[in-house]
């Protein structure tokens, strides 16, 4: 294999990574806790521009406090959010994490 050829398919290889990098980053959404409800597993944050948004919690969902380990009870009106996930076809987070950054009421 010549220096060219090595070449190729390690651009080839890098440019595959890069691809598969973006793709499995996440979507996020920060924000403050405007209500939790339980019976239809979802949060509703507003944004700091003032938007409505939910988002969608399983029990595959990791809840943290400041980066330390967390639970769903931590999670007030007022709380103060970060949600990573993905966004569904509606709009909607669906987390794979939820960190409380400050306590709510």
């Amino acid at each position: 294999m010549t220096r060219r050829d090595f070449a190729g398919v390690f651009s080839s290889a890098a440019l595959a990574l890069v691809a598969v990098a973006q793709e499995a980053q996440e979507d996020r959404l920060e924000g403050r806790v405007q209500s939790v409800k339980k019976d239809t597993s979802t949060i509703t944050i507003k944004t700091k521009e003032n938007v409505l948004r939910i988002v969608v919690y399983s029990v595959d969902t990791k809840f943290t406090m400041r980066n330390q380990p967390g639970s769903l009870d931590q999670v007030k009106d007022n709380a103060r959010v970060i949600c990573l996930g993905k966004f569904d076809k509606d709009g909607r987070l669906m987390a794979t994490r939820i960190d409380v950054r400050e306590a709510g009421l």
